[in-house]
């Protein structure tokens, strides 16, 4: 029975620790996923610098004016939103494990849980200029795609309930809001700055990102994620 009982225990020492590896896996391949989609991003607007003195840069929005090449053609969702200035990744990124409790409710939220319809995650923080100035924009969006297979989730990072639900409440935001009280998805997701927003698919599978505010109710977007959402 020790032996049994022994045994068990180093099993499940064992199985943890290769279920905690995965994860680490994971993660770190989704942020260098981003964070090389950002470097590419960077290089080539330096290069571009270099070569045209009167090229623009990337304003206090934090966009980038130059663009992440993809392979799809032209007229696909990755293309477009690469055109409207989000970082593409050269392949849907699989999320790494998190999860997030809800403002108004008690399902927590997690990578599990975002498969089903496309998806805009979005980061952000109640005292930070750039979210404030982006989230009109995103109620607009939240509007503009009801009916459609698409849902907002914006995360709250390392702030109280009590914060974020007045601050919410003060501004008549009605679409979903979660919290990430530790800061640990913020750590994950967001490791470049806030605001950080991700376009993922219906599979969950985030296919862009970007760092920084923007307008998210442009007719150019609205029509590319209703396009993600219908498929």
């Amino acid at each position: 029975m020790k032996t049994f009982v022994t045994e068990s225990r180093t099993r499940s020492g064992n199985n943890r620790y290769h279920n905690g590896m995965k994860t680490l896996n994971r993660t770190v391949i989704f942020v260098v996923a981003f964070a090389g989609a950002l470097l590419a991003m960077s290089c080539k607007a330096d290069s571009r610098a270099s070569s045209d003195t009167s090229a623009p840069t990337a304003g206090s929005e934090g966009q980038s004016a130059a663009k992440t090449p993809v392979s799809q053609d032209a007229t696909s969702v990755e293309s477009r939103l690469a055109k409207l200035g989000f970082q593409v990744f050269a392949s849907p990124q699989p999320l790494p494990a998190f999860s997030v409790t809800p403002l108004a409710g008690d399902a927590a939220l997690s990578e599990k849980t975002l498969a089903g319809s496309a998806t805009l995650l979005n980061f952000w923080a109640t005292w930070c200029p750039p979210c404030k100035q982006e989230m009109p924009s995103i109620e607009k969006l939240h509007e503009a795609m009801k009916g459609e297979s698409f849902k907002i989730v914006a995360i709250s990072v390392g702030e109280a309930k009590d914060t974020v639900s007045a601050f919410i409440a003060d501004r008549g935001f009605t679409f979903p809001v979660y919290l990430d009280e530790k800061g640990v998805a913020g750590q994950i997701f967001a490791s470049q700055g806030i605001p950080t927003t991700y376009i993922l698919d219906a599979d969950g599978r985030a296919i862009a990102g970007t760092v920084g505010a923007r307008e998210y109710d442009e007719p150019e977007l609205v029509a590319a994620l209703k396009e993600l959402a219908a498929r």
